[in-house]
């Protein structure tokens, strides 16, 4: 590789992905509720921010004194590798065909910035059999084309051009696509594309690149006119599936073909022996079986955009409906909080709660699959505000939460919740506003005289506190200590439910999760209601694996 220039190292690549990643982490939601076009695939704010992220994971193990063509392979590498949805698989193609044109150019300088854009902008188009326009495609080739009708200026005005052709491209994107104009709002892809490269753009250390850049460009509303505009086919398939396909024998345009008649939106892309695949489809399995044929199956994803699609209208308000709306982009910058939340949450469901809350740095986690110290500790990296407070939610993640506030470079707290429910009580106190040790109090009150209760299944045969348990048997605990063990699901909860209230409460809070039970888990809550007419029972989807039920009561 031939550039030699300091600006291209790993600790500066490092930073500016840094940066991109926080952009995308603080307007997520925004993002997210943008996306209506084709279907719902996945939700694009946490697509985008999940592929990213995971470029910034792959470089924080790299050496700093690693050298350019190293730094740019692994950029490369993680975004195929970590790429989610049809935007993350998309933006992995971008950030593929910029690292190849980086590695050919001589100097770090506007040469190499416009042909960054070129060779990301062909590198995109190649890798969708059906380029649509108005989506984030539409938004980078004009970045390009401005990047390259500007080639040879000072790279400020560069960059200032290619930014501000960005946002009008976005603003234009509802005049292209009809699904866009009659929900009245912009491309989500296009536009988290934008809040990425922004975000890059502004972390840059040093004068090099931001010197005299314009980071404040304000485009106007999109024209109301509709020509140009196409009508595409919403909602022929249910299921969003993605998958990373390894083999000696894996080629993409063969799989490709082979794809190509279960289902829509197709993309195959990476190179022979490693390819990254997206596809809309009815049959999943179907997918996965022609894949299992031609090599070894990772990082498998299935979501059901159909149930995507009533979540996301369920919970947006009217008011959020207007936040996510046009208007509002011209005032891109949100004030920085005083606190953040790190919150560790397992479940789709529970992560939009968490997030509707406020806390937008979440990680992965809970019973079974315990986050590192290391994972806790990027989320802290990633945050902006000065100070951080973490959330375990299990008592298993405690430990490792107190390892990474000592490795953090920033003020820490961690406040010790050992469950999910205890998290969401923690949550109701918090005020991004306020300083961290009134947080911390706040939400110590919260959580003093809060009992919670799981309901899960045995996993095998054992014998504890008295009861004898039986592999498949439904288990209650209460504070979690085991109390109840009984072969029907409606038993166990009955009898847990009878122990939770044996303190008077009024309000119990009910998370749902991932199960085979199907509407039983309704079915006892309607009768729990019948038989405590006086207690209000709120009840959220909250897709945690493992345990059906989590309550817990004020």
């Amino acid at each position: 590789m031939a550039i030699t220039d300091s600006l291209f190292t790993a600790p500066r690549v490092r930073a500016v992905v840094t940066a991109g990643y926080q952009a995308l982490e603080e307007r997520r939601d925004e993002i997210n509720d943008l996306n209506v076009y084709p279907v719902p695939d996945g939700d694009t704010g946490n697509n985008l921010a999940l592929t990213v992220r995971a470029v910034l994971e792959d470089l924080r193990s790299l050496p700093d004194d690693s050298p350019a063509d190293r730094v740019a392979a692994s950029v490369s590498r993680a975004a195929l590798m970590g790429a989610r949805g049809n935007s993350g698989v998309i933006l992995s193609q971008m950030v593929r065909g910029a690292m190849d044109a980086l590695a050919d150019a001589d100097a770090f300088n506007d040469r190499a910035i416009v042909g960054a854009f070129s060779a990301a902008n062909k590198a995109a188009y190649r890798a969708i059999r059906k380029p649509v326009e108005g989506t984030m495609l539409t938004v980078l080739r004009e970045m390009s084309e401005a990047a390259d009708d500007h080639q040879g200026e000072d790279h400020r005005q560069l960059i200032t051009a290619v930014l501000r052709a960005g946002w009008d491209s976005v603003h234009r994107t509802p005049t292209l696509l009809s699904v866009l104009a009659d929900a009245g709002v912009v491309d989500a892809g296009g536009f988290g594309l934008l809040v990425l490269l922004e975000g890059m753009v502004g972390g840059a250390e040093g004068p090099e690149l931001t010197a005299g850049i314009d980071l404040d460009i304000l485009a106007g509303k999109p024209e109301s006119g509709r020509g140009g505009m196409r009508e595409e086919n919403v909602g022929e398939f249910a299921y969003c599936t993605s998958f990373l396909l390894l083999g000696e024998g894996v080629e993409p345009r063969p799989l490709e073909g082979s794809l190509e008649n279960l289902g829509d939106s197709l993309l195959v892309v990476g190179d022979r022996g490693q390819v990254k695949v997206h596809i809309h489809t009815n049959d999943p399995g179907a997918v996965l079986s022609l894949a299992t044929a031609k090599g070894s199956l990772r990082e498998v994803e299935i979501d059901n955009m159909l149930v995507q699609t009533a979540e996301r209208e369920a919970r947006l308000s009217a008011h959020e409906h207007a936040a996510a709306r046009i208007a509002p982009l011209n005032s891109r910058k949100a004030p920085k909080p005083a606190t953040q939340v790190v919150a560790v949450v397992a479940g789709e469901g529970n992560k939009r709660l968490f997030q509707s809350m406020g806390a937008h740095l979440l990680v992965e986690g809970g019973q079974t699959m315990n986050p590192s110290a290391e994972e806790l500790a990027s989320a802290l990296e990633a945050a902006t505000a000065d100070a951080v407070l973490i959330l375990p939610n299990n008592s298993n993640v405690i430990l490792a939460a107190e390892q990474a506030r000592q490795m953090a470079d920033r003020e820490v707290h961690v406040v010790r919740t050992k469950s999910i429910q205890a998290g969401i009580m923690a949550m109701v106190a918090y005020d991004p506003e306020s300083p961290a040790e009134i947080n911390v109090e706040a939400m110590e009150d919260a959580l003093d005289g809060l009992r919670t209760a799981e309901v899960t299944r045995a996993v095998r045969d054992s014998q504890l506190n008295g009861l004898q348990i039986r592999e498949g048997q439904f288990l209650g605990l209460l504070d979690g200590e085991l109390i109840v063990a009984e072969g029907e699901f409606e038993d166990a909860v009955t009898a847990l439910v009878e122990r939770l209230l044996e303190q008077p409460a009024e309000v119990l809070t009910v998370l749902l999760g991932e199960s085979e039970l199907g509407e039983r888990p309704a079915a006892v809550l309607k009768g729990l209601a019948e038989r405590y007419p006086d207690l209000e029972i709120e009840v959220h989807k909250g897709d945690q694996p493992h345990y059906p039920l989590l309550m817990a009561v004020e």
